[in-house]
């Protein structure tokens, strides 16, 4: 009887220290799998992040190039029934013909010489019914306020109507622009360009 209850109590005993191993086990895969899914979601969640960035930045571009293509249109309607219009220089030329050097006027300049070119456009294509006003009103507010179209980034598109070798060259002398993402329009690396469109190259 006495050598039974031992082997009975060792039995008892492997069992508990067997669940226990167990037990302890299974807490540690559990504890591993919550970690694995907490990365794998960190991952998915920056990878949806990184595709909403590029999906915005995508959609902001095709906005401000359809933008740049509706302006350069109505212009050569207009250019085509008239002449080239005098519209107050985004950056004047000197009477040689050499445009001033952009870079020698701050940007914060430059964005108060693209309001007033791109409002003096926009009355031009008005009163011209090139760009009718319908057209300008269907725009939403974020790009046309009632006096001035910017970009999808809040910039006003220029009109150049001239060239010029640190803002842009075009084939036939004039077209728009976009300062881009940077906001900046003497850094030509991020700027949209009416002429770079297809069908506009002109």
């Amino acid at each position: 009887m006495y050598t039974r209850r031992r082997r009975t109590g060792s039995r008892d005993g492997d069992r508990r220290l067997g669940l226990t191993h167990l037990r302890s086990i299974r807490s540690g895969y559990t504890a591993i799998d919550v970690l694995t899914t907490i990365a794998a979601l960190i991952i998915w969640l920056g990878a949806m992040v990184s595709l909403a960035r590029h999906v915005r930045a995508s959609s902001a571009e095709d906005v401000t190039k359809d933008l740049l293509r509706h302006l350069d249109e109505a212009m050569s309607i207009y250019i085509s029934i008239n002449s080239l219009p005098k519209i107050p220089p985004f950056i004047p030329e000197n009477p040689a013909g050499n445009s001033t050097n952009p870079l020698n006027i701050d940007e914060s300049g430059l964005a108060r010489l693209a309001e007033v070119n791109n409002q003096s456009v926009v009355r031009l294509l008005k009163a011209n019914h090139v760009f009718p006003t319908e057209r300008f009103d269907d725009l939403s507010i974020s790009y046309y306020d009632g006096l001035t179209v910017r970009d999808a980034w809040g910039s006003p598109i220029v009109f150049m109507g001239h060239m010029h070798p640190a803002i842009g060259m075009a084939a036939n002398g004039w077209f728009f622009f976009s300062a881009g993402p940077d906001r900046k329009y003497t850094t030509r690396g991020d700027n949209l360009y009416s002429y770079e469109l297809p069908g506009l190259d002109k």
